[in-house]
């Protein structure tokens, strides 16, 4: 294997391990859906409210469809193999994916506790732990983004921050 392709592989291998909270070398639903639950609960959204459901059924529907490109043995289930073979895969990184940005949009929504439309530090860095990012690190990266000093960050660039984060 080369070292591209291990790199390539680096970062879904581990984000498996972050959902694999059992460690059982397996993640299903459940484990899918640890990170937006433990986050609704932090913030103190109710995940039958609007924004909480919205953040819970974009992220079913990403395991759907992670699912179908990954479930080889169809039992439901994702082992780090199935896992980053979906995440790498073509089919993720289509345009016209089912949910393609769902996820970013409605945590977005979720972080922007005063429904301004940008999001503050404060709130950005509630997005680094969902992110799997120590707070050190989603203080520098909001620095980073923030380039017009602004202190502020739009949705736009939320997005491409979440795509360069979860791709580097």
């Amino acid at each position: 294997m080369t070292d591209i392709i291990k790199n390539a592989e680096l970062v879904p291998a581990q984000e498996f391990q972050r959902m694999d909270a059992d460690g059982d070398g397996a993640v299903d639903l459940t484990d899918f859906l640890r990170a937006p639950h433990r986050l609704l609960a932090e913030l103190g959204i109710p995940e039958e409210s609007d924004k909480g459901r919205a953040l819970l059924d974009a992220n079913r529907t990403q395991w759907t469809f992670l699912l179908s490109l990954g479930d080889a043995d169809g039992d439901g289930i994702l082992t780090v193999g199935e896992y980053v073979a979906a995440r790498t895969s073509p089919g993720f990184r289509s345009a016209d994916r089912p949910g393609k940005g769902e996820v970013c949009r409605t945590l977005f929504d979720v972080l922007d506790r005063d429904d301004d439309g940008s999001l503050d530090r404060d709130e950005f860095l509630r997005a680094g732990d969902f992110l799997g990012m120590s707070a050190a690190d989603a203080g520098a990266y909001f620095d980073e983004l923030d380039t017009d000093g602004s202190g502020r960050i739009s949705p736009k660039e939320f997005l491409k921050a979440v795509k360069r984060f979860y791709t580097s």
